[in-house]
């Protein structure tokens, strides 16, 4: 008799095979019944508290605006296990520093007077979000004292632009005493909120603008007096500039003390703008003057005037409401 060779089965007909007994295996255990997960938890939304009058406005606002506001940069505790009879929990932070790439440096001091937060708020809906573009989106409102990054919190005022930061996850706000404020200190609160958020917006999404049409100004004008990027956030003292100008000679609003200059004893701290700073201040003004307003009040100052029409209308290309 003639001996067959034995009969191998091709090697996708095995791995079929073995794929159709686990699944009928699978299918033969009894499944788990589904729970729900909390993995999709919206932790942006206010409930309302009627008993805590803070509370209550912040609850009217989200209500109103879809934002939601926080005293707490800690916004929500999650249990998620237990390690040799300790509880373990993960937080839900806001964060002003972080970013995708980097963290910035970015400090803030926690709100000490939640009592101004209710009249803050009114403004704010009111007079700061109608001068934001369209498709603005805030993700949420982290109230504070104070924001701040290179410069000593004490050298900033409200016209400088530093009272919102937009950072990860949220908008920090600067609450000021809105009550006690007239009519043109609130414009100027509102000038300088809108010029935090703006400041963002532009050097995202009109930053080639700004540098050919903006921050041109100042480096060329500094060209005959540094090597040095007017805009590296260096003291004049380092910049071997030993008579430092007028800020209007340069198309600044104004110098400031550097931090770090002060700390090491330099014999003069005082440096130039960075182009946050630089671009804050400007954002501020346009802001609160309608051109006219601007040009009378700094009349002959050409540097300064050419800046502030630049800005303008980077801004307004931006979708953002200025005046006149």
């Amino acid at each position: 008799m003639k001996q067959l060779p034995p009969r191998i089965l091709p090697t996708f007909t095995i791995t079929c095979f073995l794929i159709a007994l686990l699944l009928a295996v699978v299918s033969c255990r009894k499944e788990n019944a589904l729970v729900p997960s909390d993995e999709d938890e919206n932790y942006f939304v206010i409930k309302d508290n009627p008993n805590d009058p803070v509370d209550h406005a912040i609850y009217e606002f989200y209500n109103a605006t879809g934002i939601a506001g926080f005293c707490n940069d800690t916004i929500h505790r999650k249990r998620i296990g237990d390690s040799e009879g300790q509880q373990q929990y993960t937080y839900i932070t806001l964060s002003l520093s972080y970013t995708l790439f980097s963290n910035q440096y970015i400090y803030f001091r926690p709100v000490s007077n939640k009592g101004r937060i209710p009249a803050l708020l009114h403004l704010l809906r009111q007079d700061f979000l109608p001068g934001l573009p369209e498709n603005f989106q805030i993700p949420s409102l982290f109230f504070v004292d104070s924001i701040w990054t290179l410069h000593p919190e004490q050298n900033i005022g409200i016209a400088d632009g530093w009272t919102s930061f937009h950072g990860f996850n949220t908008v920090g706000i600067s609450v000021k005493d809105v009550e006690a404020m007239n009519a043109d200190e609130e414009r100027m609160y509102i000038s300088s909120l809108l010029a935090g958020l703006a400041e963002r917006r532009l050097k995202r999404d009109a930053y080639q603008h700004l540098s050919r049409d903006f921050f041109s100004i100042s480096r060329t004008a500094a060209q005959a007096m540094t090597p040095t990027d007017i805009y590296s956030g260096t003291p004049f003292f380092l910049l071997g500039i030993n008579t430092v100008p007028p800020p209007q000679n340069l198309g600044f609003m104004r110098y400031f003390e550097h931090t770090f200059a002060i700390w090491m004893g330099l014999p003069d701290p005082v440096a130039p703008p960075g182009e946050s700073e630089d671009l804050r201040a400007f954002l501020t003004a346009a802001f609160f003057y309608t051109p006219q307003e601007f040009e009378s009040i700094n009349a002959g100052k050409t540097l300064i005037l050419k800046k502030f029409n630049a800005i303008r209308d980077i801004a307004l290309n931006a979708g953002f409401q200025l005046p006149g």
